[in-house]
């Protein structure tokens, strides 16, 4: 039904705009020369009269003439009004009505030049009013052919009334047969005319048909511009990101390929335990830089459509300040958070991480003071507010704060103030989930950063399940499946240390071959393996053979929705590299994860 419907409607529509342009065209195109026309019909009028004065010329005569020239000055003032001011669409259908009403009036004056000036006694102005007649009609079809009711109107009034009127004046044959000459010539114009009124309809929808085509083009050629401009201004941002971040790369590296040269000496025991130091912090450096990268490149990946949903604020709130209020009380700052019980539509990971740079950074920048986290109604949204008392921002920097790697008090490039990525993480995760974003600051007196979010209404609340404890006879076995040799020693190295037991495999059959011994198994699978099989493959099939026997965690650098999706349908824990040892040990030690192995 609806595809038959959406015809009907485009049919209406496009008969709508050729009616419209047909009222158009009957009033003339600004720009040409619309009084033309009248123009030329009083010069007739005036011809027809120097035609008839010597036959029958006087008092009538002069009447009509009269009558005539102030039609004209009438279709003259219409034609004025009208071009007076651009015309709406839905005004046009008034005009079609006044043009036609206008046609009739003045077709009228010409028949009645057969009531006021024919002399039956004089039979050359009943020649003289037919030929006039007929040929005003004929003559009208080229500008009156568009508008077929202007058409009508005029022929109809111009010719009948005047067969009407020679007939009722006199009995004579001659009479008739300017009678059935006028009644013919109405019938020829209008076959005739209704032919040019089709066509005309056809020219005006070729003619829209080509202007939608033009624009069309025109707007494609704007996107395309426009996307043009876009790409070649993502391509800029991405090369300074990367030049930005490959510098910052570089320092750790450069640092880590130093100490260990030194290490290979090997130098004394104090010594080598502030190099050991030296590369812990290095590593540790690197690996906040790398997620800090990842957090900017990954942010308009992060939400997925069936994760937003109402999320108490509160909740996300409380959260952040068991978080964050241990740095600020070292950095001698109040963090505050005043109760709130608004709820925002959205997914919760990205409001959590939105709220959690604003609140590092706010952090990050006060000195003395404190900074204060909460939210407010704003109309139907919802406002989060992160206020501090810090450095403040210029109006210079308004906009390249939320710049990759740009950082207003950090010009020295100290990474233990950070990278400069915590604000455009922000502007990218705004962008991406659609929330308006203001900041307003003045040097030296503080910052306020506020993000608008859809206001939801507040959900009941239900009890979370207690857990139930599960008793650990012994440590389970760990099933690494790595096909790189270093990080696979690497990985079994680190829980040979912490005591645990490792079988180390590269594929799917030797995975299902090492559980086939039986026992607890808690398996670390690689995603990205040799050749076409992926940690997912391997999942599948222990999860086909074992059931929920078996713990299974997927380690990758990935970033696919997808991968995450999969994963968790799989009932997999996602880790995600680089991982660090002590996210690990707290997986493989945590009373969930045992239990579900």
């Amino acid at each position: 039904m609806a595809s038959e419907a959406a015809p009907d409607a485009d049919e209406v529509r496009l008969k709508r705009l050729v009616d419209d342009e047909r009222v158009r065209e009957i009033y003339g195109r600004p720009g040409t020369n619309i009084y033309a026309g009248p123009a030329h019909v009083t010069i007739v009028v005036l011809m027809q009269g120097l035609v008839l004065w010597p036959v029958n010329g006087g008092p009538h005569l002069l009447a009509w003439l009269g009558m005539m020239l102030l039609i004209e000055a009438g279709i003259v003032t219409l034609l004025w009004t009208f071009h007076r001011q651009p015309r709406p669409a839905e005004a046009l259908p008034f005009w079609g009505r006044a043009k036609t009403i206008q046609a009739a009036i003045h077709g009228l004056g010409w028949s009645a030049q057969m009531l006021m000036t024919y002399e039956p006694s004089k039979p050359l102005t009943l020649l003289a009013i037919v030929i006039a007649n007929a040929s005003m009609a004929a003559g009208n079809l080229p500008t009156t052919g568009v508008h077929l009711p202007s058409m009508t109107s005029f022929s109809a009034c111009a010719l009948l009334p005047a067969a009407v009127f020679a007939l009722l004046r006199t009995q004579d044959p001659t009479a008739l047969y300017a009678a059935y000459m006028l009644v013919l010539t109405f019938v020829l114009v209008m076959s005739n005319g209704s032919r040019a009124s089709k066509l005309a309809g056809e020219t005006i929808r070729l003619r829209l048909a080509m202007a939608e085509q033009v624009d069309l083009r025109r707007r494609l050629q704007e996107d395309a511009e426009e996307g043009r401009r876009m790409a070649e201004a993502a391509s800029a941002e991405r090369t300074r990101f990367f030049g930005a971040a490959s510098h910052d790369l570089r320092q750790p590296v450069h640092a880590l390929g130093l100490y260990a040269s030194l290490l290979r000496r090997d130098p004394p025991a104090r010594e080598r335990r502030e190099l050991i130091a030296n590369v812990v912090a290095c590593v540790d450096s690197l690996d906040r830089l790398f997620n800090a990268i990842l957090g900017v490149t990954r942010a308009s990946r992060l939400s997925a459509p069936e994760l937003i949903g109402p999320t108490p604020l509160a909740d996300i709130i409380a959260r952040l300040m068991l978080q964050y209020r241990p740095e600020a009380e070292a950095k001698g700052l109040k963090l505050r958070a005043p109760v709130t019980s608004l709820w925002a539509r959205g997914d919760p990971a990205a409001i959590e991480r939105i709220l959690g740079n604003l609140v590092a950074n706010a952090i990050r920048y006060t000195k003395t003071g404190g900074v204060v986290v909460g939210a407010r109604r704003q109309g139907e949204d919802v406002a989060l507010i992160v206020a501090d008392t810090g450095v403040g921002i210029a109006d210079a920097d308004r906009t390249r704060v939320f710049a990759p790697f740009f950082q207003v008090e950090n010009t020295g490039r100290d990474r233990a103030a950070g990278f400069g990525l915590g604000l455009a993480t922000v502007r990218e995760l705004c962008l991406a989930q659609g929330y308006a974003m203001d900041l307003q600051s003045e040097p030296g007196r503080g910052s306020v950063f506020s993000v608008v979010l859809p206001r939801a209404d507040a959900m009941p609340s239900t009890p979370a399940p207690t857990p139930a404890l599960v008793e650990r006879p012994d440590r389970p076995n760990v099933l690494l499946v790595e096909d790189d040799p270093l990080v696979a020693d690497a990985v079994r190295r680190l829980l040979t240390d912490w005591g645990m037991r490792v079988h180390v495999c590269v594929d799917g059959e030797g995975a299902l071959e090492a559980l086939e011994a039986g026992g607890r198994w808690n398996a670390l699978i690689d995603y990205r393996l040799a050749g076409k099989e992926t940690g997912l493959d391997i999942a599948r099939s222990i999860r086909t053979r074992h059931g929920d026997a078996i713990g299974l965690s997927l380690i990758t650098g990935e970033s696919d929705p997808v991968i995450f999706a999969a994963a968790e349908h799989l009932g997999m824990r996602v880790l995600q590299k680089p991982l660090k040892p002590i996210r690990l040990r707290a997986l493989l030690s945590s009373e969930t994860y045992q239990a579900s192995a």
